[in-house]
């Protein structure tokens, strides 16, 4: 047992003079949450598997690495975390539901039809400084999933990114979500000029018998915490390269020729299609794909190009598209033309700087 309060505790883990740089004071962000009190007298359970449970009600803690129940020392909780070493070094949190419950059990007295749990969904939101960045939705969570008073799993995982030959860990939900936020602000993000934000999750309970779209379904806050995020350019510099869902597409060959007329077509036809992207870049993604007639002769090719472009609020995408060049014979092809539509992802414009 501890010889100092609790309470000293706290202002340990906040204190910026702490050798341990991911323990910064973020309650000084002028888009920090100050944490809810819970009223322990009119808890559901009273029953705690430890100290760190009983005084963290409503909250989440952050770890570098998994936090277990059996976790006691409050030391190594941390408040901030570098993208820069998202290769070596990772970042785990823990919640607890503000009323020492399951989900299904604060829904009995949450939901307008209680008995009908098939009705109990849950909802995380993930958050860019005050921004609502991004959420998800679960209509159909599993038995555990509503009946911890507590869960854990990680935010982000070295895993991800592969060593040598090997492929690389599948990514946690909260991953993607983090970073499908950061890339959705881009512009929000370099316009600070930190390079760092205030990473915010809450997760809540909702009535799906409600009226109204998943967003505006009644909704009860289980647990609510911050992180601050810094380094982020080097850190999505890692993802670009390393996840290739997030990342821009490495050229199949170089042809600069057809990739400047790429480029000049679909700009036209972005113009003449009214859409708000520009783009920037034009890249070859796989090999010639050669026409052919019934009886064996040419009759042109398909190229297929992926379009880096940039959008009025910052975001940057990739979008692939099919083109097709006539044969004109000689070995010579003509003009290309747009064929059709792929995908499109999000992904990190510093790759073109």
């Amino acid at each position: 047992m501890k010889s100092f309060s609790y309470a000293c505790i706290i202002v340990l883990f906040l204190s910026y003079g702490c050798s341990n740089n991911s323990r910064k004071d973020i309650s000084k962000s002028s888009f920090y949450w100050v944490p809810k009190e819970v009223d322990k007298n009119n808890l559901l359970n009273k029953e705690f598997f430890s100290e760190i449970h009983e005084n963290n009600l409503g909250k989440y803690v952050f770890a570098n690495e998994t936090i277990e129940r059996s976790w006691e020392d409050v030391d190594e909780f941390v408040t901030s975390y570098d993208m820069s070493k998202l290769d070596e070094e990772g970042l785990f949190c823990r919640l607890f539901v503000n009323q020492n419950a399951g989900p299904d059990k604060i829904y009995e007295s949450f939901a307008k039809y209680p008995k009908s749990k098939k009705k109990l969904h849950l909802r995380e939101d993930y958050y860019i400084d005050s921004i609502l960045a991004e959420s998800y939705y679960d209509d159909k969570p599993t038995d555990e999933q509503i009946t911890w008073e507590s869960k854990r799993h990680p935010i982000f995982q070295p895993e991800v990114i592969p060593k040598g030959d090997d492929l690389g860990a599948e990514m946690s939900l909260d991953q993607e979500k983090v970073i499908e936020s950061l890339l959705k602000h881009q512009k929000y993000i370099d316009g600070k000029g930190d390079n760092e934000v205030l990473v915010g999750l809450k997760f809540y309970l909702v009535d799906g018998g409600s009226p109204g779209r998943k967003e505006e379904k009644k909704a009860y806050e289980l647990a609510s915490g911050q992180f601050l995020l810094t380094n982020i350019d080097e850190g999505l510099e890692l993802v670009n390269k390393h996840i290739p869902k997030y990342g821009i597409p490495e050229p199949f060959m170089k042809n600069e020729k057809l990739e400047k007329e790429a480029l000049k077509l679909m700009r036209n036809y972005a113009r003449n299609q009214g859409w708000k992207e520009k783009y920037h870049k034009a890249i070859i993604t796989g090999d010639y794909n050669v026409i052919r007639s019934f009886a064996g002769f040419k009759t042109g090719r398909t190229i297929i190009f992926a379009l880096v472009g940039e959008w009025p609020d910052g975001r940057w995408t990739s979008q692939f598209f099919k083109t097709y060049q006539a044969y004109k014979g000689n070995d010579k092809y003509g003009p290309l033309r747009y064929d059709g539509t792929g995908k499109q992802r999000d992904v990190w414009g510093g790759a073109l700087e």
